[in-house]
């Protein structure tokens, strides 16, 4: 039986169940507006859960290995917009990526085809893919970590939100997705998570084949860096605290010495970006660059040597899942594998803004 938090209703655990190759681990998830449904991505299949019993209502899945992709497919973290969920989709083999798009109401049953009556579009992310397949001078980008190709480092996407863009008076909403980002100890210009902003009045979306790929998207409406220092496959979940306006950020740590190496860092979400050059290093393909930098929030601790701020304890495993419900209230995601099984759920959570930890609500 599910139990509620009696201040706010919301369940206090909702459950993804556990699968079965070929699904990964648990990746993403989000909530409806209204609090009804619950949408979580285990790297192949889209899970719509009800937030009032438990049960799991309807599934997309089809998302698999083939064709010319041969790496199959990688479903990322997640995001809701006007009744609509956006997931970021890798193809690394084929060297594509896109935003997939949920049509929530026509998610309707269990095991549904994404080829299915438009339940799912997507979005072609051209400026990432660019950025994927320079060679830089290294001669090469392959899907690895020693590569010294890969522009900025870029490994691809998966963190994506919605908000308003730091320090935007006009509050008006973009969806903003994060690169991927190689851990790459040996180079100095992958030291910024990268983050693209779309206006969704301009989206872009076209039905989508995986063996028959297309190349529609929206134009991009600015390209963002945050220096944080190198991360372990960049940006996780990104998402948009409700309350503050800040942007989260949870990473899988770094391994450069030096840096300061955090689970999580803030954006200050009150602060405008600034054109400034870029601290890439001595890398000659950059030529001086400038770029649009965001601020970091002072929230949790200074690194010092590096001038980063960040929270030095992830929640729980935030980097399957995390979504701002408001207040100071989040879901949280735990997530493992048991006798090979891919199993996740999230935990209805309270954060003390004076410390920056989470605390699991009790009934």
């Amino acid at each position: 039986m599910m139990e509620f938090d009696q201040k706010t209703h919301l369940p206090l655990r909702i459950d993804g169940g556990a699968w079965e190759k070929p699904a990964g681990h648990l990746q993403g998830v989000v909530a409806d507006d209204d609090n009804n449904f619950l949408y979580m991505s285990f790297t192949d299949r889209l899970l719509k859960v009800d937030m009032h019993t438990g049960e799991l209502t309807a599934s997309v899945t089809g998302l698999l290995a083939g064709g010319i992709y041969g790496g199959g497919a990688h479903l990322g973290d997640l995001a809701f917009y006007r009744g609509k969920v956006y997931g970021s989709l890798e193809y690394k083999a084929a060297e594509k990526f896109y935003i997939a798009v949920f049509d929530t109401e026509k998610m309707t049953a269990l095991d549904m085809d994404y080829k299915t009556g438009g339940v799912m579009t997507t979005m072609y992310m051209d400026e990432v893919v660019r950025d994927y397949v320079d060679d830089l001078d290294a001669g090469e980008h392959e899907n690895a970590e020693a590569s010294m190709g890969h522009r900025f480092g870029c490994s691809g996407i998966d963190g994506i939100t919605f908000g308003p863009l730091p320090g935007d008076a006009d509050g008006k909403t973009y969806m903003t997705v994060a690169y991927g980002v190689y851990s790459n100890p040996a180079r100095r210009d992958n030291d910024y998570q990268v983050i693209l902003a779309f206006d969704p009045e301009k989206f872009q979306g076209a039905p989508f084949d995986q063996n028959h790929p297309h190349e529609v998207g929206p134009a991009l409406h600015k390209k963002l860096f945050v220096y944080t220092g190198n991360t372990t496959y960049g940006v996780q979940n990104l998402e948009y605290d409700r309350k503050t306006g800040d942007y989260w950020m949870i990473v899988y740590v770094g391994k450069k010495e030096g840096m300061s190496n955090f689970p999580v860092y803030i954006v200050d979400g009150k602060t405008a970006p600034v054109e400034k050059e870029l601290r890439l290093g001595d890398e000659k393909n950059y030529g001086h660059m400038h770029g649009a930098v965001l601020e970091l929030k002072k929230a949790g601790v200074l690194h010092a040597p590096s001038g980063v701020w960040g929270v030095t304890v992830r929640p729980d495993k935030a980097d399957t899942g995390f979504v701002s419900l408001g207040d100071d209230y989040f879901y949280v995601a735990t997530s493992g594998k048991t006798d090979g099984r891919q199993w996740g759920y999230v935990r209805l959570c309270r954060l003390d803004r004076a410390t920056y930890t989470f605390t699991a609500v009790e009934a």
